[in-house]
């Protein structure tokens, strides 16, 4: 028995870009969960492990269901921060593959360092000025201090580089 292997439009066989998908949307939720791991319960020592996933499920349940929840809810923190990094890193692979721009810069490893620097940013901006406002656990806007512009640049290294740079494996140039 084979498996028929369907032709992208740009001459790639969807496997190969599904397993991209994959491994990019697993590296950035690794990298991303391990910074705020890192930050807020291990250098910082204001929160645990728990109450770090707990957060996450917040944003759905909101805050008091989510600290009640227990592991249950810390549980439920982590597939969604999962979803949700695979949820960025196919907007990002379907904004690629729709835009001849962003394909012509992600075509060199400098064009995607940039276009994946960019998307970091975009995505921290976007995830604490429309996510989590209208998310059931909503909170202020990050003021612009050392630690706006710290996470900004975590955002931009650690979520938006790999996905560019996993993305583009394969690509021409």
């Amino acid at each position: 028995m084979s498996t028929v292997v369907v032709p992208h439009p740009t001459g790639e066989r969807r496997p190969l870009a599904l397993r991209r998908v994959a491994i990019a949307g697993a590296v950035m939720a690794a990298l991303d969960i391990a910074y705020a791991w890192a930050n807020w319960v291990v250098v910082q020592h204001v929160i645990t492990t728990e109450q770090l996933f707990h957060s996450i499920a917040a944003g759905l349940v909101g805050r008091d269901a989510a600290r009640a929840g227990g592991m249950q809810t810390a549980l439920l923190g982590a597939f969604l921060h999962v979803v949700i990094a695979f949820l960025w890193t196919i907007g990002f692979y379907l904004a690629v593959r729709s835009s001849a721009t962003l394909r012509g810069w992600m075509g060199s490893t400098g064009g995607a360092v940039l276009v994946g620097l960019a998307y970091g940013a975009v995505v921290y901006l976007a995830m604490n000025y429309v996510v989590i406002p209208l998310s059931a656990a909503p909170r202020p806007n990050p003021t612009l201090d050392w630690k706006f512009y710290f996470n900004l640049v975590q955002h931009m290294l650690m979520v938006g580089l790999p996905i560019a740079l996993i993305i583009r494996d394969g690509e021409p140039g």
